[in-house]
Order: structure tokens, then C-alpha cells, then sequence
């Protein structure tokens, strides 16, 4: 009985505990980097993320909630920058939006005039019209160009929110003018646009 013993306190001794279960990654979920820049996930491409370039520089590791590593920023681009996810065992990519509902089944473009929405991090879900396409922005920093406006408000701190039309992801908000009590105009990236120059395929559920 007490060889028996001493074999179960062993086998318990030395057994392996269980590996935890992948933390969902959205769109709009929350990143962090070592450098304390605060950013955002866009929607999900299949084994990177979109993400806006406050996130740091080209090499920047990545971290999601609870401060594990997701992976390096590979590509920096004009208005997002590109994560490679390294650390697979630890996120699954989720065809969802963090604070919405329902789950996003592809990329098709609403026209103008049709409604869209967005959920961002200070004002939560509200919805408005797409007034153009193929719009040029002269920022500060130059000029964009391929972008939708919207009468969506916008905030500061909502950069990159994602911008959807029901189960159709639409893009990424870049800025706009006003503010969700006065209104105005806003504009996203259209990710159709993101998914062509990157050759990613959109997580669908």
C-alpha cells in the first residue's frame, strides 16, 4: 500500500499542467506595446493583424490584453501597420467586433448611402450613412486617398475603430471632423482596399 502510495504522490508530482486556452483576438480589441503605446486590433486576417500606426515602428512587439506577446509589427505602411502573430498557443483570431454582436461573414462595400456602424472605446455603438468614395484627405502628415466619408461622429482615442454594415466589414476609421454631441464627417480605410495590397485573407465566420 505504501509503494502505491508513494507512486501516485510521484505521477502527481511530475504530471504536466494543462495549457491554458487561447485568449480571443477581435476587431477592436485593445494591444499594447513595451514602449506603453496603446492601440488597437482591426479586423482579423489570418495570421497577422491590422493595425493603426500609433502602434509603434517597423520590429515593435505587439501585446494583447493582460500583456502577452502577440507578435512583431512586420510592415508599416501609410496609414496601418502589419503584426505577424508568433505566438500562436496563446490568441485565436476571433470573426467578431469587442462590445458588438453578430459575427462578420465578409468585406462587401455598402454603397453610398447605405448605413454603417461602428463601436469604439469612449462612445461605444452608433451608426450613420456613407456619404462618398474614393475620397482624398490632406493630413498634416500628407495626403490619403481611397477613403470613405461618413456621417459617423468620432472621438479622440477611437482611431482604427472598425467600421461595419451588419455582417460586412467595411474598414478602419482614420479621423474626421467634429464630435459625437455637434456631429460631422468621418473617414475609414476601406479594408477591400488592405485585403488587395496584402494579398490577407478576412477571418469569416
Amino acid at each position: 500500500m505504501r509503494t502505491l502510495f508513494l507512486a501516485l504522490v510521484l505521477l502527481l508530482g511530475t504530471a504536466t499542467p494543462a495549457a491554458a486556452a487561447p485568449v480571443p483576438l477581435e476587431a477592436g480589441t485593445p494591444l499594447t506595446t513595451f514602449s506603453a503605446y496603446r492601440c488597437v486590433n482591426g479586423f482579423n486576417v489570418r495570421g497577422y493583424l491590422l493595425v493603426p500606426l500609433n502602434c509603434g515602428p517597423l520590429g515593435t512587439v505587439v501585446r494583447g490584453p493582460g500583456g502577452v506577446d502577440v507578435g512583431p509589427i512586420v510592415a508599416v505602411r501609410s496609414t496601418y501597420a502589419v503584426v505577424r502573430i508568433t505566438n500562436t498557443t496563446a490568441w485565436v483570431q476571433r470573426p467578431t467586433i469587442a462590445g458588438g454582436s453578430g459575427v462578420i461573414t465578409g468585406a462587401a462595400e455598402s454603397p453610398v448611402g447605405a448605413a454603417v456602424c461602428t463601436v469604439g472605446r469612449t462612445v461605444g455603438l452608433r451608426c450613420g450613412t456613407v456619404q462618398a468614395r474614393n475620397v482624398t484627405v490632406h493630413y498634416p502628415e500628407g495626403s490619403v486617398s481611397g477613403l470613405t466619408r461618413t456621417t459617423l461622429c468620432t472621438e479622440p482615442g477611437e482611431l482604427w475603430s472598425p467600421v461595419f454594415a451588419g455582417s460586412q466589414a467595411q474598414g478602419h476609421l482614420l479621423g474626421g471632423s467634429g464630435n459625437c454631441s455637434t456631429g460631422g464627417v468621418s473617414y475609414f480605410q476601406p479594408l477591400r482596399q488592405v485585403l488587395a495590397a496584402e494579398g490577407f485573407t478576412l477571418v469569416t465566420g
